[in-house]
């Protein structure tokens, strides 16, 4: 150091009002620093500390260059802070930080030394902010205050061990940060000398923040839910995003978000089989996002939502109480989140690496996406909800005008789609149509990569649990079944050791019944979460927009549909299917449980929904076209009149909903084929209360077009097997209940048989139970074509299946073996068999024309006359008609007799057909000869009516059209002339 003295001698000479402002300068620097060590109210040995450091003080020359001035003032804080002692404990904020050690930390030598050098800084600007203070004098405490940073980042890298433990320190800083006692003027100067390469080396920075971001996470992990911690996990959240929007100069760049995504464990090394729950762990973004209400298949939350097991069944999109405030308080903690990554994705030198971070996350977990995966293996559903809500937010305010259409096909895409199905493309086709843009250089534009990075997220969110819904709320129904049939059970036992194994059984499936419905409602609360599903919904229009957009570049929904091309673009071809699905499923969930932000929202979601279904051919999978289907069949009004109203979609939407009717029978799927039909006909249903549509389907009958012959061959195909199936099961049941009656018989009866019988009836219930609401809805459907439109029934393709289809249900409903179909509590089934008799009746009234009176005649199978006389006798003896409806059916009983003793006499007339002259499948005489391509002659009937169902060649399967079958004149002529011949001889 310089003496006193010496600057006494440099002074002489110079001016004396030089001097004096000089004197008065360093005279108030000198008292400034004097007063950091105060004596006053001190102890004993800080006494001696405090007058070791007034005396290094007044040693000290202020007139020296800075630089000087900043390493003296440093070697006496140095010297001051490595003297510090243990003392009392602080008085703390109040808020338990229990990641940190208080008895380690409050008192320590380090809290002592850091206390004093935080309170200097914080004098110093006290200082600095007098206007009295000279400029000199303000440069001098500048110092003094680069030398109290100096001194802290000595401290906190560990230059100071051997007296102040680098470790210790940083945890007392960390508390000071989280009681929010520590200035942002000091972190920014904090920063901004770390980051100074004239002041310090390029890994101070780290040296000194890389542990308080280690505190930091240690701390967040250490933070659970059900410990009612939020407001911690809030603190820490605060801390972060403090520390990480500091930027350098004002404006400048913001350093700790380069220090935080350069460590090692923010974007971990991808190993050949790295699963989603081990990058969640590794990385060191995952504890913050685990935050959340935990639960999972294997072992379900068993603290939360105690003693509401019946609740977790409700499907009406009810919101517990206790839900709501998990919502709530899960609201902050996810804003606070996107507070952390904000500045993250905001820094042009991390942002690709925090995009890296997310599509790794995204593809470690990928199996989520899949309809069974092991949940071990990824992240919980509460990680991902987070991390959704997250990205959720980042897309809030994209300009869709600015996405990159083509980004997911771009070389080096963070969104890789190459093994995605895709809407009408195979992989070859996909990975040509991806070659185009082998050329183009990887661009990280944040607005397209978050984008298409949301889209992948949302595929491993709302599917999978939106699955689990419906899974668990099955097995949750089964288990309270299970556990009611138990209980029931144990009520009636009176056997000592019967009871105590019906208790037993009792505890295991309540236990289980528990597990199902708790973990049901965490499932549900994830997923209700109203705030979350605003931003999704928000989000899945802009999602279905894209897509629309890849279709149909400036689509006007006012429009006509001549905006639409013949074929669709290869862009939205070579678009992922799960693009437009998880959309669909997503909002046939909201209307189920989130109707009202569905009400509340705008409808364009319906149209584009609509037009899309209306060109369902741009679209491979049948599958997918069956979903959007059911979506909107769930529409009601008013959001139903969308779909009516849509002048887009006038002209094509019915012709679409015929038209798939029948395409979907070819999917392979037994069972949703008749849920895609089901839904079509509630459509159709709904649309004949439109004046329009109604009008349209009338026009489509009259013309009796392929498509539409079709589609009511396909509805009399599922009347018939709908109705066979329920009839089939009536009568199981009806044969078991008849055992079942004879008390001392069935006592008597061995109890695995009775057993068997037991399973056999409730497999009879389900089948009558699954069917007979089908069965009625078609024969509803054939009653309103029939009604309305009975031109499709003058061909004989439709007409004689119709007619052997009436004729032989009505056999059985009022032949000789209804007793057959007799069941206790039959509405317990929705059976009504004389509500259905009277379907059939009308059915048959609604086609009262010749052509169809002589198919009825025809049906040598069922119809004869004896058969209608004792029909119309079961009809009257039960009242079933009523008068003018019984009276019509006589009428046209007396015709159809009138037509089959027309057809006898007719028979015993061409008793002695040619060969030739028969057709080869039916053995009857031809009234319309055609050739197919094989060459073998048909009639036009026979073969049409095989076309309908399997269009193909009846003698060598090879695929076969009606426009293919020529008309044989030649031959028809031939068997015109021989009838005529036949009756001129009986004359």
């Amino acid at each position: 150091m310089i003496d006193d003295s010496e600057i006494g001698d440099l002074q002489k000479g110079m001016d004396t009002s030089d001097v004096a402002m000089t004197d008065v300068t360093a005279e108030v620097a000198r008292d400034f620093l004097l007063s950091l060590f105060d004596l006053e109210g001190k102890s004993d040995q800080k006494v001696v500390r405090n007058a070791d450091a007034i005396i290094d003080v007044q040693k000290l020359t202020f007139d020296v260059p800075s630089r000087s001035l900043q390493s003296n003032i440093t070697e006496i804080l140095t010297k001051f802070v490595l003297l510090s002692q243990e003392g009392q404990r602080r008085a703390s904020s109040g808020r338990c930080y229990q990641f940190i050690d208080d008895s380690n930390v409050s008192g320590c030598r380090e809290e002592d030394s850091i206390e004093f050098l935080l309170g200097a800084f914080v004098r110093c600007n006290h200082e600095l902010g007098k206007t009295t203070i000279s400029d000199h004098s303000k440069s001098t405490i500048e110092t003094i205050k680069t030398a109290i940073v100096s001194v802290f980042i000595m401290i906190h890298r560990g230059y100071l061990d051997d007296t102040l433990n680098a470790r210790r320190a940083c945890l007392v800083f960390v508390r000071r940060l989280l009681e929010e006692t520590v200035s942002c003027t000091f972190l920014r100067s904090l920063l901004e000398h770390a980051a100074n390469p004239e002041l310090c080396d390029e890994d101070a920075l780290d040296e000194v923040f890389n542990p308080v971001f280690e505190v930091l996470r240690s701390g967040f992990k250490a933070q659970h839910l059900e410990m009612n911690s939020d407001d911690v996990a809030r603190d820490i959240l605060r801390v972060m995003n403090t520390l990480l929007t500091i930027r350098l100069n004002g404006n400048g760049p913001r350093p700790l978000c380069k220090v935080l995504a350069n460590r090692v464990d923010f974007l971990p090394t991808v190993a050949e089989h790295f699963k989603g729950r081990e990058f969640g762990v590794m990385s060191y973004l995952g504890p913050f996002f685990g935050y959340g209400l935990i639960s999972s298949q294997r072992r379900p939350n068993m603290r939360v939502f105690v003693n509401m097991e019946d609740e977790a069944r409700k499907n009406d999109g009810t919101v517990l109480m206790e839900q709501t405030q998990y919502h709530n308080r899960l609201s902050s903690i996810r804003q606070g989140l996107h507070q952390l990554i904000h500045p993250i994705a905001a820094e042009g030198s991390t942002r690709n690496i925090l995009m890296r971070w997310m599509a790794t996350l995204i593809s470690a977990n990928h199996q989520r996406s899949r309809a069974q995966y092991d949940a071990a293996e990824t992240v919980d559903d509460h990680f991902m909800a987070n991390f959704l809500s997250v990205m959720y937010r980042f897309t809030e305010k994209i300009d869709l005008a600015k996405i990159q259409m083509e980004y997911p096909f771009l070389p080096g895409t963070l969104a890789d789609i190459t093994k995605e199905t895709r809407l009408k493309m195979d992989e070859s086709m996909a990975a040509e149509f991806a070659t185009q843009y082998a050329d183009r250089p990887v661009e990280y534009h944040f607005s397209s990569v978050c984008f298409f990075l949301t889209m992948a997220a949302q595929k491993l969110f709302f599917p999978p649990l939106i699955r689990t819904i419906v899974e668990y709320s099955r097995h949750a129904k089964d288990a309270k079944k299970r556990v009611d049939r138990t209980r029931e059970k144990l009520q009636h036992t009176t056997n000592n050791y019967e009871r105590e194994q019906l208790e037993l059984k009792l505890k295991q499936e309540q236990e289980q019944y528990k597990y199902i419905s708790l973990h049901l409602l965490c499932v549900k609360t994830q997923v209700m979460d109203p705030a979350l599903q605003a931003s999704a919904f928000d989000f899945a229009a802009k999602q279905l927009k894209i897509v629309m957009k890849a279709l149909c570049a400036d689509l006007n929904l006012m429009g006509d549909d001549s905006q639409f091309p013949q074929e669709p673009t290869q862009m939205f071809c070579a678009y992922p299917e799960h693009y437009l699905e998880d959309v669909f499923d997503f909002y046939l969930f909201c209307l189920q449980f989130a109707p009202k932000i569905v009400m509340e929202s705008t409808t364009e979601w319906i149209q584009q929904s609509t037009v899309i279904f209306s060109h369902y051919e741009y679209v491979k999978s049948p599958f997918l076209v069956s979903k959007l289907v059911r979506l909107l069949a769930t529409l009601q009004p008013p959001l139903w009149y969308n779909v009516v109203n849509l002048r887009m979609s006038q002209q094509r939407l019915l012709n679409a909903m015929i038209k798939f009717y029948s395409d979907f029978e070819d999917s392979g799927d037994f069972y949703e084929k008749y849920n895609v039909r089901g839904n079509i006909q509630y459509m159709l249903k709904k649309m004949g209360d439109d004046m329009y549509y109604k009008a349209k389907f009338m026009d489509m009958a009259r013309e009796c077009g392929p498509e539409f012959i079709r589609f009511v061959n396909m509805v009399i195909n599922d009347a018939t097997w709908c109705i066979d199936e329920s009839l089939s099961g009536l009568k199981g049941v009806h044969e078991i209940e008849r055992k079942m009656a004879n008390a001392e018989e069935w006592a008597a009866t061995d109890q695995e048989l009775r057993n068997q019988d037991l399973g056999q009836l409730d497999e009879a219930k389900r089948k009558v139970t699954g069917w007979l609401g089908t069965a009625k809805s078609n024969l509803e459907l054939l009653l309103s074509i029939t009604e309305n439109s009975p031109e499709p029934f003058r061909t004989p393709a439709l007409g004689e299946r119709l007619a052997a289809m009436l004729n032989h249900n009505l056999s059985q409903l009022l032949g000789s073996n209804r007793q057959d179909f007799l069941v206790k509590d039959p509405a317990s089934y929705g059976w009504k068999p004389r509500e259905f008799v009277s379907l059939l009746i009308n059915i048959y009234l609604g086609l009262n024309v010749p052509a169809f009176i002589k198919f009825i005649a025809y049906d040598e199978r069922t119809y004869t006359p004896t058969f209608f006389s004792d029909s119309i006798t079961q009809l009257k003896q039960k009242a079933i008609l009523g008068f003018s409806v019984m009276e019509r059916f006589e009428n046209l009983a007396e015709d159809v007799k009138k037509e089959y003793e027309s057809k006898a006499l007719l028979e015993e007339e061409y008793d002695d057909v040619p060969e030739e002259f028969k057709d080869p499948i039916m053995d009857a005489i031809m009234e319309d000869p055609v050739k197919l391509p094989s060459g073998h002659v048909m009639d036009r009937a026979v073969i049409e009516r095989h076309l309908l169902s399997t269009p193909n060649n009846p003698f060598n399967r090879a695929p076969l059209t009606q426009a293919e079958l020529v008309p044989d004149v030649e031959l028809k002529a031939k068997i015109e002339e021989w009838k005529i011949q036949k009756r001129n001889s009986k004359k």
